[in-house]
C-alpha cells in the first residue's frame, strides 16, 4: 500500500517537473518570437504621386461689364442660362442718354449753318476785296472764320457720333457662347463707369472642358512635367475620381508665409457637368508606377537599432548560445559562437554608414531566431509602401517591422528602445 502511493506521489512529481519544463521552454520561445513584430513581403502595383490642391474653372471666363453709367432698366437672362453671342443681356434706362444725343444734333445742325454762313461771307469778301472795297485784313478774317466754323463741325460731329455710341452701350450683349455663371445686377440698381468698368455678369465659355490650377510646391515642381496624367477628387463626388493632364506649368512663383509655389494648369473633361468653377479639388500627379512589383512597408525600411539595443540582443545571443567560457551545444564557447567584431550577424555599423538613396537595409530573422540585415534597391513609393527593385529576398518573406523590448530591459538604465528614422 506504501508502495503505490510512494509511486503515486513520484507521478505526480514528475508531471509537475515536465509541465514547469514545458512552461519554461514556451515561455522562452514565446518571448523570443513576440519581442518582433514582423512584415510580410507581398507583390502588388504602386503609384509614386506628388499632392496638391487647386480650384476648378471655366477654360475661358469674359466679364460682361458696361462703359456707360446709368441705371439698369431690363435684364434678359438669368444665372445658368445659356447664350449665343450678340445676344441682348440687359438694358440701362436711356432718357438721358438720348437727351444728350438730341443736344449733340442741335449742336451739329448749328455748327452746319455756321459753316454755311463763314463760306458764303468768305465768297462776299473776296469780291468786295477785288472791287478794292475790303481791305486785305478783312479777307485774311473771312478766311479765318470759315476755317473755325469747319473745325466746329466736326468737334460737333465727333461729338453726335459719341453720345450715338454711348446709347448703343445702354444695351448689353453676350460677347461669346456660353452659360452665365454670376450676374450682379438687379432691375433698378445704378453703375457707375470708371477706370474699372462693373462687372454685370460672368460669362464660361463651354464648362464640358475645364482647367485647375493648382499650386505645387518648388520642392516637387522639378517633377511636374507638361501632359502628366493627373487624379483629382472633389468634396461634391467623393466616390468618383477624375483624371486631366497637365497643360501648362507657369513660371512666376507665388510666395505666402515664405513658402515658395508655382501654378500649374490642368486640363480636364468634363463631359457629365459634375465639376462646377470654384470646386476645390485635391490633385495627385502621377510620377511613377510599377505594375506586379516586390513591395515591402516603409515601416520596415525606417527600423535602425540602435548601440544599446545591438548590445541586448548580443546578450540574448550568448544566453542561447552559451554563457562565460561554458561551451555551446557546438562545443565553442559562448565568445567563439558570436561573430567577431562584437556584433551579430547583419549588425556591422548598425547600418548606419552612407550609401546611395536607393540602398536600404530589411532586418529578418536567421533560422537561429537573430536578426539578420538583408541590404535591398528600392524604387518607387506611395508613401505607405516601397518597390523592391533587386536583393536577396523573395515573396512572403517575413521583415522586422518593429522591436518590443521587455518589461525589464525597458527598466534598465539608458535608452533600450528601437529607433525609427
Amino acid at each position: 500500500m506504501k508502495s503505490n502511493k510512494k509511486k503515486f506521489v513520484i507521478s505526480i512529481m514528475v508531471m509537475v517537473l515536465v509541465a514547469a519544463l514545458v512552461w519554461f521552454l514556451t515561455r522562452n520561445g514565446k518571448e523570443t518570437a513576440g519581442r518582433y513584430t514582423m512584415v510580410e513581403i507581398d507583390r502588388g502595383d504602386l503609384e509614386a504621386v506628388v499632392s496638391s490642391t487647386g480650384t476648378l474653372g471655366a477654360v475661358t471666363t469674359v466679364q460682361v461689364g458696361t462703359q456707360v453709367s446709368g441705371r439698369i432698366a431690363k435684364i434678359y437672362t438669368d444665372f445658368n442660362k445659356i447664350v449665343k453671342k450678340g445676344e441682348l443681356l440687359a438694358m440701362l434706362d436711356t432718357s438721358s442718354l438720348l437727351m444728350a444725343v438730341s443736344e449733340a444734333e442741335s449742336s451739329y445742325d448749328r455748327s452746319k449753318a455756321q459753316l454755311k454762313q463763314s463760306k458764303q461771307d468768305l465768297e462776299r469778301m473776296q469780291y468786295l476785296f477785288k472791287e478794292s472795297i475790303k481791305t486785305k485784313n478783312d479777307l485774311e478774317q473771312a478766311q479765318v472764320n470759315l476755317e473755325l466754323a469747319q473745325a466746329n463741325m466736326k468737334a460737333s460731329q465727333s461729338s453726335l457720333e459719341r453720345t450715338r455710341i454711348n446709347l448703343s452701350y445702354a444695351s448689353i450683349y453676350a460677347p461669346i457662347d456660353g452659360l452665365v455663371i454670376a450676374r450682379n445686377i438687379d432691375v433698378g440698381q445704378t453703375v457707375a463707369a470708371s477706370f474699372s468698368s462693373p462687372t454685370l455678369f460672368l460669362i464660361a465659355n463651354d464648362l464640358s472642358k475645364m482647367q485647375i490650377l493648382a499650386n505645387v510646391d518648388e520642392s516637387d515642381i522639378g517633377q511636374i512635367k507638361e501632359g502628366q496624367e493627373v487624379r483629382f477628387t472633389v468634396q461634391a463626388q467623393t466616390d468618383r475620381k477624375f483624371s486631366g493632364r497637365v497643360s501648362q506649368i507657369r513660371l512666376e512663383p507665388t510666395s505666402v508665409n515664405n513658402v515658395v509655389n508655382y501654378t500649374v494648369v490642368i486640363n480636364v473633361a468634363n463631359n457629365e457637368r459634375l465639376l462646377l468653377p470654384g470646386m476645390t479639388a485635391t490633385i495627385d500627379f502621377l510620377i511613377g508606377q510599377a505594375k506586379s512589383v516586390l513591395r515591402v512597408a516603409n515601416a520596415a525600411l525606417r527600423l535602425k537599432p540602435s548601440q544599446e539595443m545591438v548590445a541586448e540582443l548580443m546578450k540574448e545571443f550568448a544566453a542561447r548560445t552559451g554563457s562565460g567560457s561554458e561551451k555551446s551545444p557546438g562545443g565553442k564557447s559562448a565568445t567563439a559562437a558570436a561573430p567577431s567584431g562584437g556584433s551579430l550577424p547583419g549588425f556591422a555599423g548598425n547600418g548606419m554608414g552612407k550609401r546611395p538613396k536607393d540602398i536600404a537595409t530589411l532586418w529578418v530573422l536567421d533560422p537561429s531566431g537573430m536578426p539578420k540585415a538583408v541590404r535591398i534597391k528600392t524604387g518607387i513609393s506611395d508613401g505607405q509602401m516601397t518597390e523592391i527593385v533587386s536583393g536577396e529576398i523573395e515573396e512572403g518573406t517575413e521583415v522586422i517591422k518593429s522591436i518590443t523590448l521587455s518589461a525589464e530591459e525597458q527598466a534598465a538604465p539608458g535608452p533600450r528602445r528601437m529607433r525609427i528614422l
